[in-house]
């Protein structure tokens, strides 16, 4: 590698870890005081560089705000969609994707507060119908995917499969919010065993075994 093509990398990685700090800090910015005191100076000034610099990789505030929601949707689909792709049953791979979930948001409380901040703000709330609400719908689609294929083998109606899965979304929905305005020491433990209730209530025909190790 020559002289110039080093430099020219060394500037591109500074330039992509520049990216992720800033959105890092909006992220923390966010989570702190949410989007109605969200401006480009206080993200700045979490991470101490100049605005400008902030202003050279998101052009303006919107886009930034814009950006943070795909960072955070991206994040969270990495691990969904490395569930989905492995090698196990259907039954397996469904528990999976449930615990998850319910770990994505114990782990990852300031995310959740992102989330929520842009579901209680006006404009976020438009921006989360264009950009989130299509990669929501998906996983609702994984789920039921899963489910019909378990249904098939035993004995559960398609219309029946359809309300389960609009049930457990909305359980999952539920504990996020939970998790957001009063969490728990035992959240994870009792969220999973939860889930795992419902689906052993209304799926009784199917045998749900431990979930095992990834």
């Amino acid at each position: 590698m020559n002289d110039s093509n080093e430099i020219t990398d060394k500037r591109r990685l500074r330039g992509v870890e520049s990216r992720q700090l800033i959105l890092q800090a909006a992220v923390d910015s966010i989570a702190a005081t949410g989007l109605g005191r969200f401006t480009l100076d206080r993200v700045a000034e979490r991470i101490g560089i100049s605005r400008g610099l902030v202003v050279f990789h998101f052009k303006s505030k919107e886009k930034l705000v814009e950006e943070v929601l795909d960072y955070l949707g991206a994040d969270f689909a990495a691990g969904w969609n490395a569930i989905l792709a492995q090698q196990t049953d259907d039954i397996t791979r469904l528990l999976r994707l449930l615990d998850y979930d319910i770990r994505f948001a114990c782990e990852n409380p300031q995310y959740v507060s992102v989330w929520m901040a842009y579901w209680g703000d006006a404009k976020g709330h438009q921006l989360f119908q264009t950009l989130a609400v299509p990669r929501d719908k998906g996983y609702q689609a994984d789920l039921r995917r899963l489910l019909e294929n378990i249904g098939a083998t035993d004995g559960y109606s398609e219309e029946d499969l359809a309300l389960i899965t609009q049930g457990l979304c909305a359980i999952l929905f539920g504990f996020w919010a939970q998790l957001h305005i009063d969490p728990g020491p035992d959240d994870y433990s009792i969220n999973t065993r939860t889930v795992r209730l419902f689906l052993e209530k209304l799926l009784p025909n199917t045998e749900w075994p431990e979930l095992s190790p990834e």
